[in-house]
């Protein structure tokens, strides 16, 4: 039996997938939580000091938790695109990912500003972030259906 040997990209690969998609669904809880804490927890007055019940305590600890790991897959996502866009020389979806890095941080930045200066709101702030999980996604999805050939004028390619 013949062992091949695997390449780094045919390694990450996979992980791009799995860290967009967690990204995603941790972005996903993040807003959920978020929005069902603004419709369904009062707001809070001078007197109180902490979560109000138990819902407001559910909905709070989905937004942190789910705005933590979020941001977290997101940059491990973003890096790890950005290593396999490089070494099978896709250089278009380099930029891509780059791009969507530099929109997220300046939407970043923008809802800081926003978002955070009213007294409640809706939205999670780190709802932006799902620029850079969505565009690893995206190139995971195109890499697949063309599968991993060389860029354009290699002699790999087939």
């Amino acid at each position: 039996m013949r062992h091949e040997r695997l390449s780094m990209p045919a390694i990450l690969q996979p992980a791009v997938l799995w860290l967009s998609v967690v990204a995603c669904l941790a972005l996903l809880v993040a807003q959920v939580g978020a929005f069902l804490e603004f419709a369904m927890v009062p707001e809070p007055t001078a007197n109180t000091t902490g979560p109000q019940s138990t819902a407001d305590l559910v909905f709070g600890l989905m937004a942190i938790v789910g705005g933590i790991l979020g941001f977290l897959f997101s940059v491990a996502a973003g890096v790890v695109g950005l290593v396999v866009a490089a070494t099978v020389r896709r250089n278009s979806w380099v930029v891509a990912i780059c791009v969507a890095g530099a929109v997220t941080v300046g939407a970043l930045a923008v809802s800081a500003f926003i978002l955070l200066g009213l007294p409640r709101n809706p939205y999670h702030p780190f709802m932006v972030l799902l620029f850079v999980p969505l565009t690893t996604l995206a190139f995971f999805l195109r890499l697949r259906q063309t599968g991993s050939r060389s860029a354009v004028g290699s002699p790999t390619r087939g």
